[in-house]
């Protein structure tokens, strides 16, 4: 890693997310392209009450993300962690932690309870993290917050 890293809410329209979103398919991580389709077609813009989309920047150079929603798929006031993805040059090194850490802050005033989808490779990431397996529908992990 060259220089510092600072993390702030970022709004796509603002930020030239596609390197990443090009590394991200290249490494087999759709979900970059979907984000960025659901932010313009104003499907997901991380702009609803408590929501936020976080970005990691190596000076001003965008190294990753981590976004939380309302949780779509239940009906009590639960977020959900989206879209987590650090660049391949700058994993292994806590940013994946601080995005993550980043975009919870704050988040128990909107959201008690945090669900998310792990992929089997990122299980034991989140498992670090405190949150804790579940049989749930659309969901792996939970954690309460509140």
């Amino acid at each position: 890693m060259v220089g510092l890293t600072a993390y702030r809410p970022i709004s796509l329209d603002d930020i030239d997310v596609e390197p990443l979103a090009d590394e991200a398919w290249a490494d087999g991580y759709p979900f970059v392209e979907r984000m960025r389709h659901d932010w313009k077609s104003g499907d997901n813009r991380f702009d609803g009450p408590g929501e936020r989309l976080i970005g990691a920047f190596e000076g001003e150079t965008l190294i990753g993300f981590c976004g939380l929603n309302r949780d779509p798929y239940v009906s009590e006031n639960t977020g959900r962690i989206r879209h987590l993805y650090v660049s391949l040059d700058h994993r292994h090194i806590g940013i994946a932690r601080a995005l993550v850490g980043e975009a919870l802050d704050g988040a128990s005033i909107q959201f008690p309870r945090i669900r998310l989808r792990a992929t089997p490779a990122s299980r034991s990431f989140y498992e670090l993290l405190g949150f804790e397996e579940v049989d749930e529908a659309e969901a792996t992990h939970a954690k309460r917050i509140r």
